[in-house]
């Protein structure tokens, strides 16, 4: 994966121009702005960008801070230097993240601190190597994402078909800090074949007729895969492959583990680079693949793996939280309103949701004769597919998320937008002047209400100084005051401007306007029947979640577990789970929120609705946005943050606790529950 987000502050602007009035050769200094991506699966390519670096050269890149590892507690401060890397450009220094290196940090690490390119100079440049550092930056090497799991099983899978294929048994190879072990039908450890040599554990009966390694072989690598043993008459052994020998490219490619051993595929024959022990020059291989079936790609396998995991998510989670949310709605609006809701299907009508699913799908579906039939029958999907999205880089627990994108919210802003494309389509298609009005009115109430909610998202993204929902996560707090609401007095009042906007862009009540109820119609839904009908609202349910999930992680402190830091979150599924536990529980009290806000106010009208986002919404959102920039370039010391912090936490403690007080006076002037309201008795379960 290649990524070049690139985001020049104002000291990167001011190195820019340093840079452009004294050169890099002259002055022995690089420039360095960022590395990105700022979390790193194997085989991707890490970009250190900056400026004046010679185009071309080898680099070295030196790791100088504290490492953490899952379960290990305090941080590890050490240094990793020497990794090669290379200058594609005079702004941008490549390296790859391979098996060698994540053995050499130590596994699955993230890393706080400095990062160093030098460059060893040229014989006329004198005696002083080029170098540039980058201070305080975090990489999250390896995170355990269903993204790494996909890759892996594919590429993984093809390889060791294909090593099978040639008879060869391979062993990742040695480094300082990992044994010589047998890897074997994608597993490391003691070989089930009885006759496997001591060094992986196995009998020591047949050792004479295995290939043992060396002193000469155990020499560190950087990578690649040793040959454990060569079936007699395989393509491997035709081709010359011993055992014993290194493995260090396929087809010009390196090999860094195991799943690097994968063929492309047009290719008929392979061409494998091999180091020999005894002999100083490389030796090339050339294996026909005459015979070898060609498995689908790696890619491909990924895909589908990763498609099966989305619909595990929406299946079992989705799925039954947009139902459970319509249950919740219509037994608190029966609450609020002195009458009984749903109580037939089911405890407490709690399957009535399953009950309404089942009859839209055995009712009958219609369409218009005069509709554009290929884009009626689109338009639900659209939508129902912008909200689905969205839960691929949803923060539930500290590993359990899809795909934790370095661009997270620009995918989420990007992927919701499907939804006013569908809603818009639906209205068009329909061939009816009310749907058409109706998806007019509800696409320019979206959009303008993605403008304010996009510049409250810009300014927590840049108090956390990253894309990424779990980075937003992680430079927060698991306690209250340590939460951006009340961390920051800008985001103490950027929370009720985003949440209002989410409402209106999701066309939650009071801001419905596009269902245009006071016609008598259902606006842009109106010509739709049975389960394309209820596409349109099972979307609108869902973003409900969807909306207080994002509220939860930018504002709220997401899954931070009080008294449990992120690494040792990683070291159990009951952690991850409690941590999601506590995601689900602050969405759900937000969700509420919602439901609650729809039954107690009134609709408002267009012209009310359009004016409040333009001459309101927007100015202040923009003002948010300089004030939070000047907050960051006040660089305040950490005490005051401290104080503001808890200062901020006590006065929502407080009104909180006003509210509360109110909706318990306003029941007992009520009466409600107690008899009250003309005799009417309201049973506390309904």
């Amino acid at each position: 994966m290649k990524m070049r987000l690139r985001t020049i502050g104002l000291p990167a602007l001011a190195g820019l121009i340093l840079a452009t009035a004294c050169r890099a050769d002259e002055a022995d200094l690089l420039l360095l702005y960022d590395v990105n991506p700022h979390h790193v699966e194997l085989g991707d390519r890490v970009e250190i960008v900056g400026h004046g670096f010679p185009a071309g050269r080898s680099a070295k890149v030196r790791f100088d801070g504290r490492w953490e590892r899952p379960g290990q507690g305090e941080p590890e401060a050490r240094v990793v230097g020497d990794v090669p890397a290379r200058a594609v450009s005079d702004d941008v220094v490549e390296l790859r993240f391979t098996q060698g290196l994540l053995e050499r940090i130590g596994g699955r690490s993230t890393f706080r601190g400095d990062v160093e390119v030098r460059f060893e100079p040229e014989a006329e440049r004198g005696a002083r190597p080029v170098t540039g550092t980058l201070r305080q930056i975090q990489i999250d090497f390896h995170p355990p994402t269903a993204r790494r799991l996909a890759v892996e099983l594919g590429s993984e899978g093809r390889a060791l078909d294909l090593l099978a294929f040639l008879g060869v048994r391979t062993v990742a190879a040695p480094t300082e800090d990992s044994p010589w072990c047998e890897r074997w039908g994608g597993r490391a450890g003691a070989s089930d074949d009885p006759n496997a040599s001591t060094a992986c554990g196995g009998s020591a009966a047949s050792t004479e007729r295995r290939a043992q390694p060396t002193a000469d072989e155990m020499h560190p690598v950087s990578g690649g895969l040793r040959v454990f043993e060569v079936m007699s008459g395989s393509p491997a052994d035709v081709s010359d492959v011993r055992a014993g020998d290194l493995l260090t490219h396929l087809d010009g490619r390196p090999l860094a583990s195991v799943a690097d051993f994968t063929p492309r595929p047009d290719v008929r024959q392979i061409q494998i680079t091999i180091r020999r022990p005894g002999q100083p020059s490389a030796i090339t291989a050339t294996a026909s693949l005459r015979g070898f079936g060609l498995a689908p790609p790696s890619d491909l396998v990924a895909v589908a793996v990763l498609l099966l995991i989305a619909f595990v998510v929406v299946m079992i989670f989705m799925a039954p939280t947009a139902g459970i949310t319509t249950w919740v709605e219509r037994r608190v609006a029966g609450r609020m309103q002195s009458r009984i809701g749903p109580n037939r299907a089911g405890p407490n009508g709690f399957l009535v949701w399953m009950a309404d699913g089942i009859k839209s799908i055995t009712k009958e579906d219609i369409i218009p004769d005069d509709a554009d039939k290929p884009l009626f029958r689109l338009a639900p999907y659209l939508v129902f597919i912008g909200v689905t999205a969205t839960f691929v880089v949803m923060p539930f627990s500290r590993s359990w998320i899809a795909a934790d994108l370095d661009v997270g919210m620009l995918y989420i802003i990007a992927v919701t937008s499907l939804v006013t494309i569908g809603i818009m389509t639906g209205g068009w298609a329909s061939n009816n002047k009310w749907s058409l009005l109706g998806g007019i009115r509800s696409a320019a109430q979206i959009i303008s209400y993605e403008v304010p909610a996009a510049v409250a998202i810009v300014c927590i993204v840049m108090l956390s100084g990253t894309l990424r929902l779990q980075g937003i996560v992680e430079a927060q707090g698991a306690w209250p005051w340590e939460w951006w609401i009340f961390k920051n007095p800008v985001a103490f009042v950027l929370f009720p401007l985003y949440f209002t906007a989410a409402l209106a862009e999701g066309n939650r009540a009071p801001f419905d306007l596009p269902e245009a109820e006071s016609e008598l119609v259902a606006g842009y839904s109106t010509e739709y029947s049975g389960m394309r009908y209820l596409f349109f609202f099972f979307a609108e349910w869902a973003n409900v979640f969807v909306m207080s999930g994002i509220a939860t992680a930018l504002f709220l402190g997401g899954w931070q577990l009080p008294g449990v830091s992120p690494s040792t979150m990683e070291t159990g599924w009951y952690w991850e789970a409690l941590g999601a536990l506590l995601f689900v529980t602050k969405s759900w009290a937000l969700i509420f929120v919602v439901i609650w806000v729809r039954w107690t106010l009134p609709r408002v009208r267009i012209d009310q609705m359009m004016n409040m986002c333009w001459k309101w919404f927007v100015p202040l959102t923009f003002a948010g946005f300089f004030l939070t920039a000047i907050w960051l370039a006040l660089e305040l010391p950490p005490i005051v943050e401290t104080i503001v912090g808890f200062a901020l936490t006590a006065i929502g403690a407080i009104g909180l606790g006003w509210f509360v007080s109110r909706v318990r006076y306003n029941l007992r002037q009520a009466r409600v529950g107690t008899g009250g309201m003309q005799g009417f008795h309201i049973n506390p379960f309904i």
